[in-house]
Order: structure tokens, then sequence, then C-alpha cells
């Protein structure tokens, strides 16, 4: 059986700085590189080089992080930011709660896939290859969602943790599905 590779291409968490609200306008003035126009989007959007990470920030104190390929660069993204907003006079009272919403992987099965087949095969299944050339698959545990490609490559989303890519690619590995 081929060895199932997976890499995270994508981290999306929240961050919640409980009983801090921020000044966007006084903000934007004294954050580097912080974009900022209310009439647009009601957030700040400020880009992280090192590790590379994107932030929408509001003034109820809570921002997403995304773009970062791993929890580490995303909370290393998340500490530099902190250490920044405190410098720029934000008061931050607590560390801020870090919490993963997505996780986007692709998977490579080493092996192809008919699609056609899997579509005929498992109900919890999408195929409209009119409309999109991928097999969307829809697992319950991990509650994740894996788009199949002929090519035996793969995309999981939806994931909280490494280790639910890992088991989605697991699962889908042991269902032995028809071969393209």
């Amino acid at each position: 059986m081929p060895r199932v590779k997976t890499k995270i291409q994508n981290i999306v968490v929240s961050v919640t700085y409980e009983g801090t609200e921020f000044n966007l306008e006084k903000l934007a003035r004294t954050l580097d590189g912080a974009d900022y126009d209310p009439e647009v989007f009601p957030g700040i959007a400020y880009r992280s080089e090192v590790p590379r990470a994107s932030f929408l920030i509001f003034s109820s104190g809570k921002m997403n992080c995304v773009g970062a390929k791993s929890m580490k660069d995303a909370k290393l993204a998340i500490k530099n930011l902190t250490k920044k907003l405190r410098r720029s006079g934000v008061k931050i009272k607590s560390e801020p709660k870090i919490k993963v919403q997505n996780i986007v992987a692709s998977i490579d099965f080493g092996r192809g896939f008919d699609l056609e087949e899997i579509a005929r095969n498992f109900e919890t299944t999408e195929y409209e290859p009119e409309v999109f050339p991928g097999l969307v698959f829809r697992l319950d545990d991990p509650k994740v969602v894996v788009l199949l490609f002929v090519s035996g490559k793969g995309v999981c989303a939806g994931a909280k943790s490494k280790k639910d890519v890992e088991r989605a690619a697991e699962r889908i590995t042991k269902l032995r599905l028809p071969r393209g």
C-alpha cells in the first residue's frame, strides 16, 4: 500500500483578547503595515512576514489569523503581534485565547481514484465533474471534507488538528476506494 503524505497548507485561528478593545484608528497609525479603511471593511488587515500569517483585527478585541502553515507558526505570529500591540499602547490584560477554526491540508494518496465508481458506492459523496473536477467526500469522524481527484491527490478541509488530517487520510485509505 503506498504511503500517504499530508501537508498543512493553511491554518485559520480565532484570537480573543479578553476585556480588551482596540481603537482601530489609533492602531492603524501606530502598527506598521496596518491597512484600515472602515468604509470598505470594519477591521484592520495586517500581515506578518516572519512567520508568514495574515490578521484581521476588530475593535472588539478579537482577530482572525490565517495563512500559517503550522500551529507553531500561528502561535509565534500571534505572540509577535501581541508584543507590537502592547508597544502601540494597547492595554492587554491577559494572554489571548486561541481557537483553531479550520485546517486545510493537501493529501497525496500515492495512487489514482475512479471518482465515478466512488460516487456510486458512497452516500456521503458529491460528484459533478461538469461543475468541479473533484469528488466531495464528507466524513463524520473526524468531521471534515476531503476533496478527491482522479490523480490520487486530495484536499482536507474543516480539520481542527493535524491529527484530524491524518485520521481523515487513514480513513479514506482504509475504505479501499476504486482505483482510477
